[in-house]
């Protein structure tokens, strides 16, 4: 990976692959990594690699907000995906965009000079599917906008697919976090997926296009972050709109349209899919039984928990339960 990194507009940081403790938790099995420290936090860069196509995980961990400003020298398709957090990129060509959590787009950056800007301590994640230009001539799904896309690529021009980024919904999410896992596979099974991936989202894009962007605040953004974590870290709690809203500071009119903007969901969905998420991967492999799974994720009734689940996979919790670990 040929990357410099300079934090704060200072000197330039050093990147090693000799990887401290504290990032453990969030490597990826056989992905090659380097990082970098400072008195801002850590930077973790990840790559699965194919022939063609390689797939990057960039984490950045920091206790407090920061400017870094990262440079590359491969041009380079990236369908990019930003999954944690925001970050506020200043891209040359391109100006001041950003990411949202769950936003994603297709970019083509030939200069590779970017300004990353964190307004807060926290955890930063997105994922980068970095494809040649020559992809462009294979056969994707028909999309207009792809016409000045690919005029823009063939003259060198940043380009970005769409104006808005797009918000990645649960059945691609999985398959963002499915591709991650592909270190561990041959790399002809990574270039497939890796292109499947590339070829669904040129299809929402196509069928469903958002063209309004996030009109929420940062702050706003930020508190909307803040409940979906404690949501996520706590299922079992009884959470009411009335309870989210005094958390977060934001009235109901502010918190579900900010849901919405961000994760195309509103509040209950939205706690609904990842308590069904979650309820997927513990009914796996018999350890949990059907009941103990159930008040994991924050159901009471085992009826009305076994009701849910039938309603959203189109099969019983027991069926699942008996089906061999993923």
């Amino acid at each position: 990976m040929l990357i410099k990194l300079i934090a704060d507009n200072d000197k330039e940081l050093v990147l090693t692959d000799q990887l401290p403790e504290v990032l453990d938790k969030y490597l990826v099995a056989g992905a090659t990594g380097i990082s970098a420290s400072g008195t801002f936090g850590h930077v973790l860069f990840q790559q699965i690699q194919s022939e063609a196509i390689t797939v990057r995980l960039q984490h950045f961990i920091l206790n407090r907000g920061c400017t870094i400003v990262m440079q590359e020298y491969d041009p380079m398709l990236k369908l990019r995906f930003h999954l944690t957090n925001h970050i506020q990129y200043h891209i040359e060509g391109l100006g001041n965009l950003v990411f949202y959590e769950q936003g994603y787009n297709l970019l083509y950056i030939p200069f590779q000079h970017n300004r990353l800007h964190f307004q807060h301590a926290g955890v930063y994640f997105s994922v980068d599917i970095e494809f040649p230009t020559e992809t462009l001539d294979e056969k994707l799904p028909p999309l207009v906008l792809m016409n000045d896309f690919q005029k823009k690529v063939l003259h060198e021009q940043p380009a970005m697919l769409v104006p808005v980024n797009q918000v990645a919904d649960r059945g691609l999410l999985a398959k963002v976090h499915q591709l991650l896992q592909m270190g561990k596979r041959s790399t002809s099974v990574l270039q497939m997926k890796s292109m499947g991936l590339l070829t669904l989202c040129l299809e929402n894009i196509s069928e469903r296009p958002l063209w309004e962007p996030v009109t929420l605040s940062m702050q706003e953004a930020q508190a909307i972050y803040g409940i979906r974590k404690k949501m996520e870290d706590d299922l079992q709690h009884d959470w009411t709109l009335k309870e989210i809203t005094q958390l977060t500071g934001l009235n109901d009119y502010k918190l579900k349209t900010g849901f919405h903007q961000l994760y195309q969901s509103s509040p209950a969905d939205y706690l609904r899919d990842i308590r069904m998420e979650k309820a997927w991967q513990l009914l796996s492999g018999k350890k949990y039984s059907v009941s103990q799974v159930a008040e994991e994720v924050g159901y009471t009734n085992l009826s009305a928990f076994s009701k849910a689940f039938k309603k959203y996979y189109n099969i019983t919790a027991r069926e699942r339960s008996k089906e061999h670990s993923e």
